[in-house]
């Protein structure tokens, strides 16, 4: 009886230390982490998108994200938010947005490149109409480029200048003015409604005018002197 109480506790003592050792060996499930390598892409890839058509000969550095930094697997497809939006050149912010599990984390990068810009090809008097052979287009590094730069050419023509254009100058929106769509002593079309009925007469502008203006005209058949509003090109409408 004794060897049957002995050999029970014998089958215990065994039973515990199998799993005393089972425990022991059971490594902790380690979850699996986000790849670093894959936001980079993915927010390169968003960066060449943004400047494709914006700057000529880009170049851009990507601040790596610390090595060291743990991620949980993003079950998700990641989601790039773009911090600078409007900016093209300079330091940029993205965010790296996880749904499924949530997380966000942030991407910075150096954007290097040139501009499209409009520049005089000659002098331009203050008050001169910009024709064609007076600009050109051409491309500056970004940091040469000031703010509210033109960037069409065809843009410019017809403009007028609002001070003196030095030769090779960049040409900015401010010191531009809307062209003339009546100039002084040209002929222009009068408009009048009269019930209903559109009358056509011709006539002078006694001053130039840009478009939605009040201009005064001269009634070539009358004489007499009447206010209207620039409609169109050599068009005034008299109330």
């Amino acid at each position: 009886m004794r060897n049957k109480h002995f050999n029970m506790i014998l089958f215990w003592v065994a039973l515990l230390a199998q799993s005393f050792a089972l425990a022991g060996n059971t490594q902790p499930q380690t979850e699996e982490s986000q790849s670093l390598e894959i936001i980079h892409e993915q927010a390169m890839s968003f960066l060449k998108q943004k400047v494709d058509q914006k700057l000529i000969e880009p170049k851009i550095q990507l601040k790596k994200l610390n090595q060291r930094l743990r991620l949980p697997q993003c079950q998700s497809a990641l989601e790039i938010v773009d911090r600078s939006q409007g900016k093209y050149t300079g330091r940029v912010t993205l965010g790296v947005k996880c749904h499924s599990p949530s997380w966000q984390t942030f991407v910075t990068a150096k954007i290097d490149g040139k501009l499209p810009v409009v520049v005089s090809t000659q002098g331009i008097l203050k008050q001169a109409v910009i024709k064609p052979e007076d600009v050109k287009l051409t491309y500056l590094h970004y940091k040469k480029v000031p703010n509210d730069h033109l960037i069409s050419a065809e843009k410019a023509i017809g403009m007028r200048a609002k001070k003196a254009i030095a030769p090779n100058e960049v040409l900015i929106i401010r010191d531009l003015q809307p062209p003339y769509w009546v100039l002084k002593k040209h002929n222009v079309t009068l408009i009048t409604q009269i019930g209903g009925i559109e009358v056509k007469t011709k006539g002078v502008a006694l001053q130039s005018a840009v478009e939605r203006q009040q201009v005064e005209v001269e009634n070539s058949a009358s004489k007499k002197v009447v206010k209207g509003i620039v409609i169109a090109p050599n068009t005034v409408l008299v109330p």
